[in-house]
């Protein structure tokens, strides 16, 4: 059999976790050099046909595509199978090209390869220091340097950080307590649980 031509094969972009035909214009899109100018907008892009699309669609407004159940009509191939997926329940799957692994939306797959097999921790909190793979998860630990307390307690006049603090906290007003099943010691919270097996019980704790 005849090999395929490189050509036509992705390849994995290591700024942002996209799986790319062309790489020279994607790379263009992140440096910001030599892009495309629309010519009636500011919008400017690093790929021709890309240009040459969101002219048709956002200026032109041409309809490329119709729903056949609801008769609704869209500019963009995404915008369809957005609508597809979202109203009728119909639409088709993005695979991980590194693991195979399934998602709805194109979205959630570039989000996948970025956390999962880039493995660059390229978001840095500006006070600690600490890095990490994503800005959600950059935005949760802020929370740690923050005094905003936002989630106050239902039943004390306690304020906490984020939900789950304030969850995990309510908890200890129901009596439940956490129980070590290979001693008499109880706690308020499955974390002190937690950390009691891991300091006490070392062997135990890692089966």
């Amino acid at each position: 059999k005849r090999k395929k031509s490189g050509k036509n094969k992705k390849r994995l972009c290591g700024i942002c976790g996209a799986l790319v035909f062309n790489m020279v214009d994607h790379t263009r899109s992140h440096t910001k050099e030599n892009l495309l100018q629309c010519p009636q907008c500011p919008v400017q892009m690093a790929n021709r046909t890309n240009l040459v699309r969101h002219v048709r669609t956002v200026h032109e407004k041409v309809i490329i595509k119709s729903c056949e159940p609801c008769g609704k009509g869209f500019t963009t191939d995404n915008t369809y199978k957005s609508h597809m997926r979202a109203h009728h329940n119909i639409g088709e799957q993005y695979q991980c090209e590194v693991c195979l692994k399934m998602f709805k939306h194109p979205s959630n797959r570039r989000e996948h390869i970025q956390r999962i097999h880039v493995g660059e921790s390229n978001y840095e909190c500006q006070i600690c220091q600490k890095r990490f793979k994503d800005k959600t998860k950059l935005k949760l630990h802020g929370r740690v340097h923050s005094t905003n307390a936002p989630y106050a307690c239902s039943l004390c006049p306690k304020r906490f950080k984020s939900a789950f603090a304030k969850k995990t906290h309510e908890i200890t007003h129901s009596g439940i307590q956490f129980a070590c099943t290979r001693c008499s010691k109880v706690y308020r919270y499955k974390s002190q649980l937690s950390m009691h097996y891991r300091n006490c019980l070392p062997a135990e704790s890692s089966v």
